[in-house]
């Protein structure tokens, strides 16, 4: 099993030019020299990361050599430490150019993405051990059409959302297609959660939800790996949906193709807990057998909708100043070694990225 941690182009990076209001994130992408160093004591044996659209093609149809440069370098320099790049292509963010069509409920955002897709296929393909086309198609439309987080903040916009989620599973197939023909390894992430309750009024609810984990699971047949980004599992009561921390949940899918754990972590400062489910976590890998463990995140940095107070990174950040976490120094050894523990569920409460603040806590 190969060991990894990730970060985002938006939420790490310091700037995008998107149509999201720049972040500082981590300055990841100033500071990029120090965080592979530090991914390499740490032990870790891939780097998930990303390109972003709009830094690639800040206007349609025109692309900007400077950008594409500057992911070269980056990546280059990534391999060139011994750690295996995992890229993803999309990871909520678009250039702002795309709304002019309507974003993803138009047809001809899917085209102008699959030609991103050739272009950095072409460019940097030599520089990309994993290409992950979407992050989370599920999880982008229901922040962007249902919550309201992303642009366009709809709110309860089930017919664009479904309009723009048809268009998006179509171009992870085509972007699949692009990729294979230049040779490179291709997937896409899915937010896997399970979702239940002991009430009969949420059987069509759940039916639901379910049922879209099992469309993105058989998606996956055309992928080089299922790929999922799990947390939780999803549990309505008492009419309000609340999340529950329940690794062995993991070990209830069913291979389609092999296993990459593409994201997972916890949303705590509290760093006893964060090993206790690190060790639960590393118990279950033993078991599922992924070809990859990737943490969320290597960097502290900005959470959808939630800004900068979900903690769930082995590294700190203090301005600019990295901050290795206890953990970041058990990561490693947790994972190849697990010793025996146990973490049976942990209740989350209405929002699992979110830790109530402690009084004389940090």
């Amino acid at each position: 099993m190969k060991i990894g941690a990730a970060v985002s182009p938006y939420q790490h990076f310091g700037f995008c030019q998107c149509d999201m209001p720049d972040e500082p994130g981590a300055y990841h992408i100033l500071f990029y020299d120090e965080d592979i160093a530090l991914a390499k004591s740490m032990g870790l044996d891939v780097f998930r990361t990303g390109i972003e659209w709009a830094l690639v093609e800040p206007s349609e149809g025109r692309y900007n050599n400077e950008g594409l440069r500057l992911f070269k370098k980056y990546l280059s320099d990534i391999k060139a430490a011994g750690l295996e790049t995992w890229v993803t292509l999309h990871h909520f963010t678009n250039p702002r150019w795309v709304w002019k069509y309507g974003g993803w409920e138009s047809r001809e955002t899917s085209k102008r993405f699959l030609a991103y897709v050739d272009l950095v296929a072409r460019e940097l393909g030599e520089y990309i051990d994993v290409a992950i086309i979407f992050n989370e198609p599920n999880m982008y439309t229901f922040l962007a059409y249902i919550r309201g987080d992303l642009p366009p903040h709809g709110f309860l916009s089930l017919k664009h959302m479904k309009r723009a989620k048809d268009n998006i599973d179509r171009v992870v197939l085509d972007a699949r297609d692009v990729l294979k023909s230049y040779g490179i390894l291709a997937t896409f992430t899915h937010s896997y959660s399970k979702f239940e309750s002991k009430n009969k009024l949420f059987k069509l609810v759940l039916y639901f939800l379910n049922k879209q984990n099992l469309k993105y699971l058989d998606m996956f047949k055309e992928m080089d790996y299922m790929a999922l980004n799990f947390y939780v599992v999803g549990r309505y009561e008492d009419f309000a949906l609340r999340f529950t921390l329940r690794p062995k949940a993991l070990l209830e899918v069913k291979y389609v193709k092999p296993l990459a754990v593409t994201e997972f972590g916890i949303a705590t400062r509290n760093e006893k807990l964060r090993h206790k489910y690190l060790c639960a976590m590393a118990n279950i890998f033993q078991e599922a057998k992924p070809v990859a463990a990737i943490w969320w995140s290597f960097l502290h940095g900005y959470e959808w909708g939630l800004g900068y107070q979900p903690f769930f990174a082995l590294v700190d950040v203090k301005g600019s100043r990295r901050v290795p976490t206890p953990l970041a120094f058990k990561f490693r050894d947790t994972l190849k070694n697990p010793p025996r523990c146990q973490l049976d569920e942990v209740d989350l409460g209405l929002e699992w990225r979110w830790e109530a603040p402690v009084e004389g806590g940090s």
